[in-house]
């Protein structure tokens, strides 16, 4: 069972995702100045949202391992830079594909037995109750493409277009 879930994530992240962009496909080719661009007042930059659809990931893989919810290791967003350069930009970039990486390596070897288990029996409950491990991949798929959404919607704006 954990297959299908493995490839949901991966055209998420990679292409081929029945719902539009991907998250590799909506920051294929933003430049630095695209990145860290606000064209609409008070949201997130592409480099915020870059930083934090990395971050969540991170969050769920360890919580895979075996860790207690939390806050991601890498901060929520990060604080608002007033410039990001080139080293930045690459880094965050760098930094999501490792993330990637480690959350298909954990997905790929999770007991599928234990998708229905708990994350943390003693607490994060959502609406509809204690959050399995199938609900917390899902809603991290969910979480991805909502914010590769945005991430085109940005760039939208940005061409003017």
């Amino acid at each position: 069972m954990i297959n299908p879930l493995l490839a949901d994530l991966r055209r998420i992240y990679e292409g081929n995702a029945w719902h539009g962009a991907s998250v590799s496909e909506a920051l294929h080719d933003v430049t630095t100045g695209q990145a860290a661009a606000r064209p609409v007042p008070d949201a997130h930059s592409i480099y915020e949202l870059t930083h934090h659809i990395a971050a969540w990931i991170g969050e769920t893989t360890s919580r895979l391992q075996g860790n207690p919810p939390g806050n991601p290791a890498d901060g929520d967003f990060p604080p608002r830079p007033t410039s990001i350069d080139d080293a930045a930009w690459a880094d965050v970039r760098a930094h999501l594909e490792r993330r990637q990486a480690e959350l298909l390596e954990t997905v790929s070897g999770f007991d599928a037995a234990r998708l229905d288990d708990l994350v943390n029996p003693k607490s994060r409950n959502d609406s509809d109750g204690p959050v399995t491990f199938r609900a917390l991949l899902s809603g991290l798929a969910q979480h991805s493409a909502y914010h590769a959404g945005q991430i085109v919607l940005l760039r939208k704006a940005l061409s003017g277009k």
